[in-house]
């Protein structure tokens, strides 16, 4: 894939296709501040006569502006949780026809399988701050998807979880108004 990028202001657009595959990613990543982190919006669209069965991979590397020590999988709220200093942060995504998401932290060499394109169980890591989500999605031909990854920053667990199910609450209504309409 190529991607292509356009900044303007607060909102990066990035649109990549696989010319074989006749498959276009269009994702509009948000900047927020410090404590609210970032956004992206992603969009799916199999051009294709094809059913698509795909892996959506996000793999975050450690940010410079934070030093984080440990970092946890909970995998009864899907959320990666990365405990540090100055903040502890917040990491989760949910995407349509989502058939599964796997989450793992550490060293993408440890945790990532290439040839399967699945994760290996990692819930807790020490060293190589990295994060991975991979969401495995089914799409028909000439279907078009939706998807959203959000990382949220603050000074406890609770703080991090409001934010978090913000953008849960968010996702469920804006699906419920699709439906509606």
């Amino acid at each position: 894939m190529s991607p292509g990028q356009n900044r303007t202001g607060a909102l990066s657009i990035i649109v990549a296709y696989h010319k074989q595959w006749e498959f276009q990613v269009t994702i509009l990543k948000e900047r927020f501040d410090k404590e609210l982190g970032f956004l992206y919006k992603v969009i799916l669209n199999n051009q294709s006569d094809e059913k698509r069965d795909i892996r959506f991979v996000y793999h975050q590397h450690n940010l410079a502006s934070l030093t984080r020590q440990v970092s946890f999988v909970s995998p009864s709220k899907q959320t990666i949780l990365h405990y540090g200093k100055p903040y502890l942060s917040l990491l989760a995504s949910r995407f349509h026809n989502e058939i599964n998401c796997q989450l793992a932290v550490g060293k993408k060499e440890k945790v990532w399988c290439d040839q399967e394109g699945t994760l290996v169980l990692a819930p807790l890591c020490t060293d190589g701050q990295e994060s991975m989500i991979v969401s495995r999605i089914q799409m028909n031909p000439s279907q078009e998807t939706y998807g959203r990854i959000w990382e949220v920053f603050g000074q406890t667990e609770e703080e991090v979880y409001i934010k978090h199910y913000k953008q849960v609450t968010f996702d469920k209504l804006n699906q419920a108004t699709k439906q509606t309409l």
